[in-house]
C-alpha cells in the first residue's frame, strides 16, 4: 500500500458514502472507519465494487467531502471490503484531526463545533446530523400524492431525503419518517433542493410524541456514535 505521508489513529466512526461505480451503478451505504488521518481514512464493509482512482462522496456528522479510492482489499470478505481513500478538498478538514508533534505514538481529536445547517444568516441554528437508514414519505402539505424518499440523515431539527424528483425550496411538505423501530410524523419545510438528488428539510412542527420519538431517536444515535469512537494508540 505504500508508505504514508500522514499518521493515522483507529478511531470507529459512522459515515455516509455514496456516488457512481465504474459500471454506472448508483450506490449509497452507512460504512465505518478503521481508522482516520487528516487527509484520508481506511472504510470497512464497504459493499460497492469500487476501483482505485474512483472518486466517492463521504459525509461525517455535517461535514461532507469528495475523496479518491486508493487502495482496495480483498472482495472475498462476505462483511464487506476495506478501502482506502484520500480526501479530495483537504481544506474541508471533515475529521478534524490534530495529531500531536512530540509523541507520534499518541494521537488526539478535537472535535470541531457542529457546522450550522445552509440557510441565511438571519436564520441559522445549530443542529448535528447524523446518517442513518430509513425512508419518508413525503407530500404537499396541500394535498396531492406523495412520494417515498429514501432518509440520508435525520437531527432534532431536520432530515435528508434522496429522490429523483425532489420538491422545490420553500415548498411546505408532509412528512412520515419510518426508521427501524420508530415512525415519526412532521410538517417542514424544504430549505434546499438538488434536482434530480436530493433535498433537506427543515422540520417545522411535531406533535408532542412524535417530537418525543425524535428526540429518543437523536439520543439513540448519538450514544451510538459515542461509543463506536474508540481513540488511542494504533497497534
Amino acid at each position: 500500500m505504500g508508505r504514508r505521508d500522514r499518521e493515522r489513529m483507529p478511531a470507529i466512526v459512522p459515515v455516509r458514502i455514496w456516488g457512481t461505480t465504474r459500471e454506472g451503478k448508483t450506490f449509497t451505504e452507512h460504512v465505518c472507519t478503521v481508522n482516520i488521518s487528516g487527509t484520508g481514512a481506511r472504510l470497512g464493509g464497504v459493499r460497492a465494487f469500487l476501483h482505485i482512482g474512483d472518486s466517492l462522496g463521504l459525509q461525517y456528522r455535517n461535514r461532507q467531502a469528495r475523496f479518491r479510492v486508493v487502495w482496495v482489499g480483498s472482495r472475498s470478505t462476505p462483511t464487506g471490503t476495506q478501502v482506502g481513500i484520500e480526501c479530495l478538498e483537504p481544506h474541508k478538514n471533515v475529521w478534524q484531526v490534530t495529531l500531536p508533534a512530540d509523541s507520534p505514538d499518541f494521537y488526539e481529536i478535537v472535535e470541531a463545533r457542529p457546522r450550522r445547517y445552509q440557510r441565511p444568516a438571519r436564520e441559522r441554528r445549530i443542529d448535528t446530523r447524523f446518517p442513518i437508514s430509513g425512508k419518508a414519505y413525503v407530500s404537499s402539505l396541500y394535498g396531492g400524492s406523495g412520494v417515498w424518499a429514501k432518509l440520508g440523515d435525520i437531527s432534532a431539527n431536520g432530515c435528508y431525503l434522496e429522490l429523483g424528483h425532489p420538491f422545490g425550496v420553500s415548498r411546505n411538505v408532509s412528512l412520515l419518517i419510518k426508521v427501524p423501530h420508530a415512525e415519526i410524523e412532521a410538517v417542514g419545510v424544504v430549505r434546499v433542493s438538488y434536482p434530480g438528488t436530493a433535498m433537506g428539510v427543515e422540520f417545522t412542527m411535531l406533535k408532542a410524541d412524535d417530537r418525543r420519538r425524535l428526540n429518543e431517536l437523536i439520543n439513540y444515535l448519538q450514544e451510538v456514535e459515542t461509543a463506536l469512537t474508540l481513540i488511542g494508540p494504533e497497534s
